[in-house]
């Protein structure tokens, strides 16, 4: 190599080191504190807490340690209890709902609240559904031994 050539790359290095030595200086003097990871160091210590100043009441909600599903099946269990049936005279039969294979009765109870019953679902404890035709439930219970059948007609608007 050429002296010329030694002397160019030595001066362009030296431009070089200065131009990053003024850069890395403006950097650290323009940077707010803390945002590069230096700055004053926190002396403040973290007050003490006993165990007294937490409280914690498990009342209304689930246990942690149980699965959510077991939890899902005894809220539906103990909302089953709640009601057992319903009197005829609760319900209103709102629709029927017709699928390839099976039929369902859409009826509302007096609170407004949804309820599909298919062939043989039992509506309390002595009335079930007999059958869904067209535009109408059959509703059955035992009296003395025997079967007897009411009709259901969707209301007319």
């Amino acid at each position: 190599m050429s002296k010329r050539i030694k002397t160019q790359l030595q001066k362009s290095s030296v431009k070089t080191a200065l131009t990053l030595l003024i850069v890395t200086a403006l950097t650290m003097f323009f940077v707010p504190e803390g945002v590069l990871g230096v700055g004053p160091k926190k002396t403040d210590v973290a007050e003490k807490f006993s165990v007294n100043d937490f409280t914690y009441s498990s009342e209304n909600r689930r246990d942690p340690f149980e699965p959510v599903y077991l939890s899902r099946v005894k809220r539906s269990r103990e909302a089953g209890k709640l009601k057992r049936g319903y009197e005829l005279e609760e319900l209103k039969l709102v629709g029927i709902l017709k699928t390839d294979k099976n039929r369902f009765a859409m009826m509302e109870d007096m609170q407004g609240k949804g309820i599909m019953f298919k062939k043989g679902d039992s509506v309390n404890n002595n009335l079930w559904v007999a059958d869904i035709v067209e535009g109408k439930v059959v509703l059955a219970y035992k009296l003395r031994g025997e079967t007897k059948n009411i009709n259901i007609d969707i209301p007319k608007k």
